[in-house]
């Protein structure tokens, strides 16, 4: 079924196919696409056992269970058999219906685990049932790139699957069309008679105090700027802060960043499900300590200085 304005699950056009095995519209179906490797089983945990028993979930999984209000995020090598062991908690009422991701193998199943439940927690949507927070696998860049896009079609399929706890990523990737665009006020002509009309703009100058240097930080996906002043380091508004937290990092890293998003000085980045960008400045005791806060690692690369004859002129 093709996507279209009343579902903003994508930024680009795209197909999904919805599979009803046991006929229905309201029991289990299969939501796919040709262009990606995992897909969506949807169903109310009333038809666990019949899904089960048909050896649907037989594969690797991340799953979702939810009843709108509260949600638990889970992974398993089987997941038909701990989902059934969920459905016989009676501490878990709010499992009513069931999201399973599958496709996956066990790295990507723990890391879309992680991931999920990072931005349901976020999202704020509905409450997230957890006991110990899931570990973020240790991954390789390559590794890191790859689920970076299956996540973001994990998101899509799960949307038109029906669970919405993710929408408001969704939405705000969306970008806005001719017809709901804002209208723009006219802009007066440019007066030639006016010497300042005639000056040149400079793309890439600095916003640090005179006389500083500059640095900038990449890492992943990941870009930041700071620099140097009485004695700390500070980095600029603007930067991006990740949103994952690798496994390996220490404790007091993970306490500042815990401060960091408490403060709500985060703001979403339109399109981008997996960073945040600051909207003030920071100050950090040392360059190291912004790197593995910003960058929620152990070890997140080094800042570079900037060359600030790299500013580029426009007439």
């Amino acid at each position: 079924m093709p996507t279209n304005d009343s579902n903003p699950s994508t930024d680009c056009p795209s197909s999904v196919v919805i599979h009803r095995p046991f006929g229905g519209v309201g029991g289990y179906r299969r939501i796919s696409d040709r262009a990606t490797r995992i897909l969506v089983h949807a169903f109310p945990m009333s038809e666990l056992p019949m899904v089960a028993a048909a050896g649907l979930l037989s594969t690797c999984g991340a799953y979702v269970m939810t009843d709108g209000r509260t949600a638990y995020l889970g992974e398993s090598r089987r997941p038909s058999r701990r989902l059934s062991e969920h459905a016989a908690d009676t501490g878990k009422p709010f499992a009513r219906d069931c999201f399973v991701v599958g496709g996956c193998d066990k790295i990507l199943a723990v890391d879309l685990q992680f991931r999920l439940t990072r931005l349901a927690v976020d999202a704020g949507v509905v409450d997230v049932w957890k006991g110990v927070n899931p570990p973020e696998p240790d991954l390789t860049d390559a590794e890191r790139a790859t689920h970076d896009r299956i996540a973001a079609d994990a998101l899509r399929l799960l949307h038109d699957a029906g669970c919405k706890i993710f929408h408001r990523f969704l939405v705000e990737s969306e970008a806005p069309t001719e017809t709901d665009a804002p209208t723009q006020p006219e802009v007066p002509a440019d007066d030639p008679s006016d010497p300042v009309d005639c000056e040149p703009m400079a793309i890439g100058v600095s916003t640090v105090p005179l006389g500083s240097q500059e640095f900038e930080l990449r890492y992943g996906g990941l870009f930041a700027r700071g620099y140097w002043t009485a004695g700390r380091f500070v980095v600029s508004a603007g930067s991006e802060v990740r949103l994952a937290i690798n496994h390996s990092a220490p404790a007091l890293t993970r306490s500042r960043r815990d401060e960091l998003f408490a403060a709500g000085v985060l703001a979403p980045i339109p399109g981008v499900v997996d960073r945040r960008r600051l909207t003030v400045a920071i100050s950090f005791p040392s360059v190291s300590i912004a790197a593995k806060v910003l960058a929620g690692a152990h070890s997140a690369g080094r800042w570079v200085a900037r060359d600030p004859t790299q500013a580029v002129w426009l007439a």
